[in-house]
């Protein structure tokens, strides 16, 4: 081989690495960038919590003490009362459902395992739900066979079974009854929740950001489609499952969560797979 050849080839190789290089640095500073954007992502989010989901908790806590007090004498006042109460609470439930939503899709999620108690979350829920139930005449049948205690994220068994009772309450034709039975079994929590209603026919969709039934023109509830999907990737995150049955005209959505007696059996598996918005 030429020394003219050996030199040319060895200059070309120089320059090969020099391009490496200049690539693995321009890596490292977009690697900082993300890092950063993930840092301002989550600042956000924890913005957005402070700013308004914690003013609408005191707000709602002053509204429902003055609804009740003025429930009884059920005058034009408590009518127009009535309705401003009804939108706070469905503009609560739709900003957390945007939080939530939002912590999937850029993946800051935490688990914060923690003891309470299911039967008074549920009664909790329900109260927040009132602005679905209070002109629908729904019967709810409950029955909970589990330990007084729960060990495990209550926030976010909170969420999973707020947004399972108001798909529940929302498709469930008037006058209708909605069954809930929650009980444990081999350190698994198990949520059963039956409603009356039309038959899901894409079982796998139905978990899909922004997914409804009927779409357009054609809609008929409302809503932004973000209930489900934040269910499923809570559970899923949770290490858990769910899925839709049919019994004869009621659709049963069940979901099954791990239980926990202390912090050092808590197992730290799944994380998300994909992002919700893909």
């Amino acid at each position: 081989m030429k020394h003219e050849d050996i030199i040319a080839t060895h200059l070309q190789t120089e320059t090969k690495i020099d391009d490496l290089k200049n690539v693995f640095q321009a890596l490292e500073v977009m690697n900082k960038k993300l890092i950063e954007s993930e840092k301002s992502k989550s600042h956000f989010l924890a913005l957005i919590r402070n700013e308004f989901h914690n003013p609408l908790i005191g707000m709602g806590s002053l509204l429902k003490h003055l609804y009740n007090s003025l429930k009884s004498k059920n005058d034009e006042d408590f009518e127009l009362f009535h309705l401003v109460y009804m939108d706070m609470l469905k503009l609560n439930f739709q900003l957390l459902n945007i939080v939530a939503a939002a912590e999937v899709e850029t993946a800051i999620l935490e688990k914060n395992i923690t003891l309470f108690d299911i039967k008074a979350m549920i009664k909790d829920i329900n109260e927040s739900l009132l602005f679905l139930l209070h002109s629908r005449g729904i019967k709810v049948k409950k029955s909970i066979e589990c330990s007084a205690t729960i060990h495990n994220d209550r926030d976010k068994i909170h969420t999973i079974l707020a947004n399972l009772l108001a798909n529940a309450y929302e498709y469930s034709p008037i006058g209708s009854e909605i069954d809930i039975e929650i009980f444990e079994d081999d350190k698994m929590l198990y949520i059963s929740i039956r409603n009356v209603g039309t038959d899901i026919k894409d079982k796998k969709s139905i978990f899909d950001p922004f997914y409804q039934q009927r779409m357009g023109f054609t809609r008929i509830h409302q809503g932004l489609g973000l209930g489900l999907s934040v269910c499923k990737s809570y559970i899923d995150f949770l290490g858990g499952n769910i899925f839709i049955t049919r019994d004869g005209d009621a659709n049963v959505f069940i979901a099954s969560l791990p239980l926990y007696t202390n912090d050092e059996q808590v197992l730290f598996g799944g994380e998300l797979d994909s992002f919700m918005f893909d």
